[in-house]
C-alpha cells in the first residue's frame, strides 16, 4: 500500500505487516532464548521469580537489538531514550510473569504435590501465557512509544 501526502506520518498496512513479521520474528528469538533459560533454571530449583528474571533478561536483551533494527531506531542520540523506554516496557512485563508464575506455582504445588515434573509444566505455562498476552500490547508500546526517532531500517 502507498503512502499518500494528506497521510503524514500515519503508517500504512503494509508498514505495519512488516513490522508484525519482523517483532514476532524478534519475539521468536527472545522466547526460545527465554524459555530454556527458565525452564532449566526453575528445574535446577531457582524460585520462580528468580528464574523468571534470568529468563527476561535473556529474551531481553537479544529483543532490543533486533527490534531497534526493525524500527529503524533514531541513531545514536535517541539509544538512551529508547533503552529507557522498552526497559519500562521489558520489565513490566517481566513483573506481570514473575507475579503469574509465583501464583501458579501455589497452586501446582498443592495440585500436584508429589508431581515435580507436572509443578514445573504449570508454572512454565504461566510464564509463556503471560508473554503471549503481552506480545500484542508490547507491539502497539514499542511502534508507539520506544523507538519514536525513526530512521530508515539499515539493509541487511
Amino acid at each position: 500500500m502507498v503512502q499518500h501526502a494528506d497521510e503524514g506520518t500515519q503508517p500504512t498496512r503494509g508498514r505495519y505487516w512488516r513490522l508484525v513479521r519482523r517483532f514476532a520474528a524478534a519475539s521468536v528469538v527472545a522466547t526460545a532464548v527465554s524459555q530454556v533459560v527458565f525452564v532449566a533454571s526453575y528445574a535446577l530449583g531457582a524460585a520462580p521469580a528468580a528464574a523468571t528474571a534470568l529468563a527476561w533478561l535473556a529474551g531481553a536483551v537479544p529483543n532490543f537489538a533486533l527490534n531497534r533494527r526493525t524500527w529503524g531506531g533514531g541513531g545514536r542520540d535517541a539509544l538512551r531514550g529508547e533503552l529507557l523506554r522498552y526497559g519500562v516496557i521489558s520489565v513490566g512485563t517481566a513483573v506481570l510473569a514473575a507475579l503469574a508464575t509465583s501464583g501458579a506455582e501455589h497452586l501446582a504445588r498443592s495440585a500436584f504435590a508429589d508431581r515435580e515434573a507436572a509443578q514445573v509444566v504449570v508454572v512454565w505455562a504461566a510464564f509463556l501465557g503471560t508473554y503471549a498476552v503481552m506480545f500484542v500490547v508490547k507491539f502497539f508500546l514499542i511502534d508507539r512509544l520506544v523507538f519514536t526517532a525513526r530512521q530508515p531500517p539499515r539493509p541487511r
